[in-house]
């Protein structure tokens, strides 16, 4: 069931992140059922849904956000259960989740000086600086980076054809930093694997020269050059928010303009990458 599961998350174009996490939720999910009614799962209903609820709510102190997402997987399954004939109905809606009141102060983005102090640390591999300016300067994903194509780069035209979650097009616009790094390191991808479409390659894409640079490739080239200057819980999501709140603080950039380089379809997450900074909410705060 759990595979014929994941074969629908994928046709329905899931990320292999989201459909990965959700697999993980449901097998939760079925042991507490085991546990809890002594016999295995068949199809979910209402009742069941609050005593787990309850359960994660009252015995694994689970916060609100991490109970509304083993919900959404929740939500999936149940449509992966209709959709397969296996139950007839929907349990689970909207009133089902805990409902939480927007809190935008949240850890603090690292400051310029050390993401250029990052990237400076990459020295003269161009494959690597460029990966950290497109992240850092174009809030890209670690999958969207890795799954440029050559030919999505416009660069006398300033933008990058991106396809994001949800097979989501849009266009990202190439700022200074980000020309130069790509005008730079095209230069030196001319020379390797001319036979793969993709911008960046790795090691085996001689072997594999179709296929995508790893998206894990993108979180070691961050590690490796952390390593001196020490970015707290660094990863390739961070970057992305370090975009979204320095185009709003630095940049001046509207919501709506971070929402379309971020694709974002609503704006109310995109709020959630600029409004992170204690620090700006104390100083302003304190103008009280």
């Amino acid at each position: 069931m759990l595979e014929d599961f994941k074969n629908y998350m994928i046709e329905n174009k899931l990320s292999e992140n989201t459909y990965k996490s959700y697999i993980l939720d449901v097998t939760l999910y079925m042991n507490y059922y085991k546990d809890s009614y002594g016999e295995d799962f068949e199809k979910l209903n209402s009742i069941d849904i609050q005593s787990y609820k309850s359960y994660l709510k009252n015995i694994e102190n689970q916060k609100p956000s991490t109970i509304n997402r083993k919900l959404n997987a929740l939500k999936k399954f149940n449509e992966y259960l209709v959709a397969s004939n296996i139950q007839c109905d929907i349990v689970i809606d909207k009133r089902d989740y805990i409902k939480i009141a927007p809190n935008f102060v949240k850890k603090d983005v690292p400051e310029e000086k050390e993401i250029n102090k990052l990237i400076h640390k990459a020295g003269e591999n161009k494959r690597d600086t460029c990966i950290m300016i497109l992240a850092s300067n174009g809030g890209l994903r670690a999958e969207e980076i890795v799954t440029i194509k050559i030919t999505h780069i416009h660069l006398e035209e300033r933008f990058i054809d991106i396809i994001g979650k949800g097979e989501k097009y849009r266009q990202v616009t190439i700022n200074d930093k980000m020309y130069k790094a790509l005008q730079e390191y095209l230069e030196e991808r001319t020379k390797i694997n001319q036979d793969n479409p993709y911008l960046f390659v790795g090691k085996k894409s001689s072997f594999y020269k179709d296929k995508p640079m790893s998206r894990s490739i993108v979180n070691r080239i961050l590690n490796k050059y952390n390593v001196e200057v020490k970015i707290e819980d660094l990863h390739p999501h961070l970057l992305r928010h370090y975009f979204g709140s320095t185009a709003y603080y630095k940049a001046g950039y509207s919501l709506i303009q971070i929402a379309s380089q971020l694709g974002h379809s609503d704006i109310k997450t995109t709020r959630g990458y600029i409004d992170n900074r204690k620090k700006n909410m104390l100083d302003l705060s304190n103008r009280l």
